[in-house]
C-alpha cells in the first residue's frame, strides 16, 4: 500500500491517475481545502499529525508520496494533536533557515513512525524532464543566459534558502524566484523583459533544486501553465537540472512549444 499525502495542484490527481491505470494499491491522506469522499480517501487537516500516522499504520502503509502544495497554517491560529505538537517546536526553529529545513522535520518524524517518504518519479519515472527528449534549437545567446542562470543559482543557494528559479536575457538578471514562486516570477518579469528586449522575444527561464533542497519530496516542477507564462512574457525557452525536475502535461505541452518555436532542455 502506497500513501499519497495530497495538497493543492495537479500533482496528487495525475499521481492517483497513473495509479489507478496501473492497478497499485493506495490510498490518499487529503490536505487540501476541498473534502473528498470516496474510497482510500481521508481527509485531514496538517495539524492531525497523529491521527494521519494511525491511518497509514492501520493499512499498513510504509512508504509514502508528498505531493502537491499545502498552505503554511498559522500555528497561534490551529488546534494541535500531540504528534504535531511534539515537532512544531523544531518546525518553528527550522522555518527561521527556509521552508526546506522545516520539511526535514517533518520527514525526519515519519521516518520515527516507520514510514518512508519517497520521491514520485520512484514510482513514475515517466514525470522526469529527462524523458521530453526532443532537438531544439538554441542560440548561442540563449545558451549563456543559461549558464548564467545556473552559475547564479547555485551561488546563491549555498548559502541562502532563496529560489529554484531565474530569468536571465541577453546577460541580464530579471528576476529570480522569492516567496511568490516560480509563475508569479515569470509574470512580474514582463515589464523588465519589454524594455531590455524591445519587446521582441528573449531570455530564459533556468529552474534548478537549492541545495539544500530534499528531491524525495520537493522536485522543481514545470508544468503546462509554466511554459504558457513564459510564452507569454516572451522568453525563448525553459532550462531544467538532469534527473532533478518534473515536467507535467508533456504531451499537452508539446503542442505550445513548436507552435511558439519555444525551447525546453535539461543541464548538467
Amino acid at each position: 500500500m502506497i500513501g499519497i499525502i495530497a495538497g493543492e495542484g495537479s500533482l496528487p490527481k495525475i499521481l492517483i491517475n497513473n495509479f489507478l491505470l496501473k492497478k497499485k494499491f493506495f490510498l490518499v491522506i487529503n490536505l487540501s481545502k476541498q473534502k473528498i469522499k470516496k474510497k482510500n480517501f481521508f481527509n485531514f487537516k496538517i495539524t492531525e499529525l497523529s491521527q494521519i500516522i494511525k491511518t497509514l499504520r492501520l493499512n499498513n502503509c510504509r512508504e509514502i508520496i508528498l505531493a502537491g502544495k499545502v498552505t503554511r497554517p498559522k500555528l497561534q491560529d490551529l488546534k494541535m494533536d500531540f504528534n504535531t505538537l511534539q515537532i512544531v517546536p523544531k518546525i518553528i526553529k527550522n522555518l527561521k533557515k527556509g521552508d526546506s529545513y522545516a520539511l526535514d522535520v517533518v520527514i525526519d518524524h515519519f521516518k520515527k513512525m516507520g514510514i518512508r517518504v519517497v520521491s514520485c518519479t520512484k514510482y513514475l519515472p515517466e514525470l522526469s524532464a529527462e524523458n521530453f527528449k526532443k532537438k531544439f534549437k538554441i542560440s548561442g545567446i540563449n545558451k549563456k543566459d543559461i549558464e548564467k542562470g545556473k552559475a547564479v543559482l547555485n551561488y546563491i543557494n549555498k548559502k541562502y534558502d532563496v529560489g529554484q528559479s531565474i530569468i536571465v536575457s541577453n546577460g541580464y538578471v530579471v528576476g529570480i524566484e522569492a516567496a511568490e514562486g516560480t509563475d508569479e516570477m515569470i509574470l512580474k518579469s514582463k515589464v523588465i523583459l519589454n524594455k531590455i528586449n524591445k519587446r521582441k522575444k528573449g531570455g530564459v527561464l533556468v529552474k534548478i533544486p537549492k541545495k539544500i533542497q530534499d528531491l524525495r519530496v520537493d522536485l522543481p516542477t514545470i508544468g503546462y501553465n509554466t511554459i504558457r507564462n513564459c510564452i507569454k512574457v516572451g522568453l525563448s525557452g525553459i532550462a531544467l537540472k538532469k534527473n532533478q525536475n518534473i515536467f507535467l502535461d508533456q504531451e499537452k505541452s508539446l503542442n505550445l512549444i513548436k507552435k511558439n518555436n519555444f525551447f525546453v532542455t535539461v543541464i548538467n
